[in-house]
């Protein structure tokens, strides 16, 4: 979602753009290029007079934890980023690659949290972590390293939001557990605006939180998007037991959440197109 999104953005501002996919496929215009990280397969002329490189490509989590499908999460991430890391550094490199990561490093954090944090405990934070490790250089290298710690990403095209909006329509949409926990949220266009503000920007190096300036509680969540959708919100709160029977480890995705807070962004002047919850939802729905 995030990767088709920035390609427009990108083309339609008069970039040369190339993807690296399992299929040539262009993608609104773009020059394919064709790699495999299972097998270590990797077309260094994708980067030859290249500037910026980014890479987003991950297995969804929003599916249930079988044994198979954590040994995706993990190797989509980690596989796939060391292979980047090895051509980028063969192919010396030296402009700005900006590496996806997740809020999911901070592991259930109730309380404020931002860049300076230690790592949280469960599988999506040592995930995470792997993750980010898998990017950094053995070696001194000369490019500029970006990773971007993205939150819950709001978008009128997909995801999460797309997921909801059937339940929510229907004036079934609650609170999920407590509802207490925070949800740290960003609006697709704001990820786009992140992407391009990192490769203009010559002193952004290492982890950003690409979240909005403030977190919302789930209930706030909840709430606000049955309003965006002008939809009652009277359903009782699903039990976080229930989730769990129905979803196992993963319901940790729904009824944990991070607080966080995008302390980098905040002291860079980063100009969000949508800080306001209701606002992105709005945008969204609308």
């Amino acid at each position: 979602m995030i990767g088709q999104a920035l390609v427009k953005a990108l083309v339609d501002e008069g970039h040369a753009v190339r993807t690296l996919g399992r299929s040539a496929r262009s993608v609104h215009g773009s020059t394919p290029f064709v790699w495999s990280p299972s097998r270590g397969e990797f077309p260094l002329e994708a980067l030859e007079g290249v500037d910026v490189v980014v890479h987003l490509a991950a297995a969804s989590v929003g599916q249930r934890w079988t044994g198979s499908h954590r040994r995706a999460i993990l190797e989509s991430r980690t596989l796939g980023t060391h292979l980047l890391r090895e051509a980028l550094v063969q192919a010396g490199f030296s402009g700005t690659w900006i590496q996806a990561s997740a809020i999911g490093i901070y592991g259930h954090a109730p309380e404020i949290c931002d860049e300076q944090s230690t790592k949280g405990r469960g599988f999506l934070a040592d995930v995470a972590e792997a993750w980010e490790r898998a990017s950094q250089p053995e070696v001194t290298a000369p490019f500029r390293l970006v990773r971007m710690r993205l939150g819950l990403v709001l978008s009128p095209d997909g995801g999460t939001l797309a997921k909801l909006l059937p339940i929510y329509k229907f004036g079934l949409g609650a609170p999920l557990g407590s509802g207490q926990q925070h949800m740290g949220w960003i609006h697709l266009e704001d990820v786009i605006q992140f992407i391009t503000w990192a490769a203009a920007t010559p002193e952004a190096s290492d982890a950003y939180n690409v979240v909005a300036p403030r977190a919302n509680t789930n209930e706030e969540f909840s709430q606000s998007l049955a309003k965006a959708l002008n939809r009652p919100h009277w359903a009782p709160k699903v039990p976080g037991f229930a989730l769990a029977m129905a979803m196992g480890e993963m319901s940790s995705l729904l009824l944990e959440g991070q607080n966080v807070r995008p302390s980098r962004l905040l002291d860079a002047g980063f100009q969000w197109k949508h800080s306001d919850l209701l606002d992105a939802l709005k945008h969204c729905t609308s």
